[in-house]
């Protein structure tokens, strides 16, 4: 079944009321209030009945200036605009208002309705009609249906009605895959036996019931006891339709309107944003940079500071990129639209779109942020991913496309296409880095241990820790594992070689002195008469001297199998570890054996067989059970 969401708009005491109660026999002005003034304050809602089987909602919005904040929590989140004028005083404040404010939001589709046509001349009611026209070309309402109508009368109601189901037969595309599901929450009660319920405009994904959801921005898990649909008990709600959800175990005071109900990834929470923002050209105020402002984003209004990135003011007509900072976070997704108002006083002064929805602060009059947002705005999934992958935070795939307001098995070939081009890179565990990004890592990484290499000719390489911590502080990277899937990476591509606990560049060697290779000789030979009877790396420096030569030959020696490392004491020629070996698998082949026994084989003393059976243990040639040995 198609779901439809109408939206009404005008100025106040322009019939839009009446117009939806001759459409659906529905008053949507449900407070005493409303009744007594005879105007709409807060939002109402209604069903078209159809014989087309589509459930066709209605928000009625109030008109009045004081009301406009009501009205914007509502529009949101509309297929098209019922937008109404009154044929007795045509176009009007809020006319304009309501007009640059549904542009603003992005509404694209629409029929004009020229009601209390029973009150005027035809004459009187043409010339209504052509400055409406007029008022409306070259925008979305350009070219579109205008229906005088009457609802006292019931003239043309029928005509009206088959205008909206023929815009209900175009093509409505939502997103509509749980994981996407988000309710931007416009009233808040609670009822006897049932609790705490919401209702709002479902505009993405879907729910059932016994779902888990979260409220946000408090990022509260709560479970979905109950759905109506238009008065109907149902199983499950879809985007595009008006939703009330009864919520397990919450109360009403810990909700609002503003608040969103949404699957775990479908939103982000957060108090900055950046965005493209136009200003209403009717205007005559001038936002300033670092004017304070109201911000309307679905549901929520919120107050925040306008930073604007390459200029100190915004007069009316602009269209800017401005980094918003709120005073509380908020939950929204990038593409959302939202409106402004100014502060004081409260008039509605310009609107735009969400381009990042958890971005960096930026400074301004920066071309680097400004061309940032020029790809933001084009809005290649491509060159975003290039874009936010560059940045600080690593995302993995669906991290990434979460953020960006998709799912992941839409943005998959725009991702897999950037890491063909070389773009972007995987690390280990998934994570996403720019290449930008990656080739200033690697070569601050290669400069580092370029640096390391000619203070220390003799090292083997920095110690793994202690490259992974300065690159952390280098890099502003917290997290020591982002760190070492850099490290890996480079490793992998043969541009660094990680030894034991150090790393080094690829193509690094030690170059010894003639004396040092002198003494290499010296080693290696000492090692070989050893034989199992092992020798002490403080016995060398005492007969050798010189430490840090010693070090570093036994290090290389090492790497070049020469001599194997059976302790942070002991080395052993290769010839010696062989016997080593050897003795254990000759008394492990068919049972265990103990120290004494593999002493014995072996023919040296207990010290060193008890460390070379710890070194066989630590290779896995040999397993201890507590009292014996027996081969892998």
């Amino acid at each position: 079944m198609k779901n439809i969401i109408i939206g009404t708009a005008g100025h106040v005491d322009h019939g839009k009321t009446q117009l939806v109660k001759a459409l659906s026999n529905i008053d949507t002005d449900r407070l005493s209030e409303e009744k007594e003034r005879g105007i709409t304050i807060e939002l109402g809602f209604a069903h078209i009945p159809n014989d087309r089987g589509y459930n066709i909602g209605v928000i009625d919005v109030p008109g009045h200036e004081k009301f406009i904040k009501n009205m914007l929590a509502g529009i949101g989140g509309i297929d098209f605009v019922l937008f109404v004028v009154a044929a007795d005083e045509g176009i009007m404040p809020q006319t304009k208002e309501h007009f640059e404010i549904l542009q603003a939001l992005g509404i694209d589709d629409g029929i004009v309705a020229v009601t209390k046509t029973d009150m005027v001349e035809p004459d009187w009611l043409e010339l209504v009609i052509s400055d409406i026209e007029d008022y409306f070309k070259g925008s979305f309402l350009e070219g579109k249906p205008i229906i005088p109508v009457s609802s006292k009368t019931g003239e043309n109601i029928d005509v009206l009605k088959d205008e909206i189901l023929k815009k209900c037969d175009r093509e409505i595309k939502r997103l509509e895959d749980p994981d996407m599901f988000r309710l931007p929450v416009d009233r808040v009660f609670s009822m006897p036996g049932f609790g705490t319920v919401v209702t709002g405009t479902l505009t993405s994904g879907r729910c059932s019931v016994g779902d888990e959801v979260y409220i946000f921005p408090e990022n509260e898990k709560v479970k979905v006891r109950g759905i109506q649909t238009y008065g109907n008990d149902v199983k499950e709600a879809v985007a595009g339709q008006r939703t009330a959800i009864n919520l397990a175990a919450v109360s009403k005071s810990e909700l609002d309107r503003g608040d969103v109900i949404a699957a775990k990834n479908a939103v982000s929470v957060t108090s900055m944003i950046d965005v493209e923002l136009s200003i209403f050209r009717n205007t005559d105020r001038v936002i300033k940079n670092n004017s304070r402002v109201h911000l309307y984003c679905g549901s929520k209004e919120a107050l925040c500071k306008v930073i604007l990135l390459d200029r100190e003011n915004a007069v009316a007509g602009d269209r800017v990129y401005a980094q918003l900072r709120l005073e509380e976070p908020i939950a929204v997704r990038r593409g959302d639209r939202f409106i402004i108002r100014f502060y004081s006083p409260i008039i509605t002064v310009g609107g735009g779109r969400i381009l990042d929805s958890l971005p960096a602060k930026h400074k301004r009059n920066r071309q680097e942020v400004l061309d940032a947002m020029d790809v933001l705005a084009a809005g290649d999934l491509g060159a975003i991913a290039c874009l936010k992958t560059g940045e600080r935070h690593f995302y993995t795939a669906e991290e990434l496309a979460f953020e960006l307001g998709v799912m992941p098995e839409k943005f998959r070939p725009y991702l897999e296409e950037e890491i063909g081009k070389g773009n972007i890179a995987v690390l280990e565990g998934g994570l996403l880095v720019g290449g930008g990004k990656l080739r200033y890592m690697e070569n601050s990484l290669t400069e580092l241990l370029a640096r390391y290499h000619e203070e220390n000719p003799l090292s083997p390489g920095m110690s793994k820790q202690e490259l992974l911590s300065r690159l952390g502080d280098m890099w502003h990277i917290d997290k020591e594992r982002i760190v070492s899937s850099v490290v890996t990476l480079m490793t992998e591509n043969g541009k660094i070689t990680v030894r034991d606990k150090s790393v080094a560049l690829a193509d690094f060697k030690v170059s010894f002195t003639p004396e040092q290779q002198a003494l290499r000789e010296k080693l290696l030979k000492a090692y070989g008469d050893a034989g199992t009877e092992m020798l002490k790396n403080e016995d060398l420096i005492s007969k050798f001297g010189s430490a840090p030569s010693i070090t570093a030959i036994q290090t290389d020696l090492a790497e070049t199998g020469e001599i194997v490392k059976v302790s942070p004491e002991y080395y052993i020629s290769r010839k010696g570890w062989k016997q080593a070996v050897d003795a254990a698998v000759s008394l492990g082949k068919e049972k265990g054996f103990t120290l004494a026994e593999y002493r014995d084989e072996l023919g040296t003393s207990r010290k060193f067989a008890s460390v070379l059976l710890q070194a066989l243990d630590k290779n896995r040639i040999t397993i201890f059970d507590g009292e014996t040995r027996r081969v892998h």
